[in-house]
């Protein structure tokens, strides 16, 4: 069987290093279980927490994590902050995976 590096340029490699940076993203299953909490609309903080079954603390570390990786957006309303799925970079990640694991 032969190998050969699927990052051959600099575009393949910014794809491996996008998806390596989503799937960690998505690696833990508490952040997981906040990406499908999201699917149905955004939410605040304290409508995910119950859900998913972790600390306020513990929500908002997931949260900016999936905000860093570009999963997440954010909109202020009055004192809370509701965050839900960015689907147009969700969308870029499902195609930038596909083409790193075709």
């Amino acid at each position: 069987m032969e190998f050969t590096c699927c990052a051959k340029n600099s575009s393949e490699n910014e794809n491996v290093s996008k998806t390596y940076a989503f799937l960690r993203a998505i690696s833990d299953p508490n952040r997981l279980k906040i990406l499908c909490v999201l699917q149905g609309g955004s939410k605040c903080v304290c409508e995910i927490v119950p859900v998913v079954g972790i600390s306020d603390k513990l929500a908002s570390h997931h949260l900016k994590q999936l905000k860093d990786t570009g999963l997440l957006i954010e909109k202020r309303e009055g004192k809370f902050i509701r965050y839900g799925l960015d689907k147009k970079v969700i969308k870029e990640y499902k195609k930038i995976f596909n083409q790193v694991i075709k």
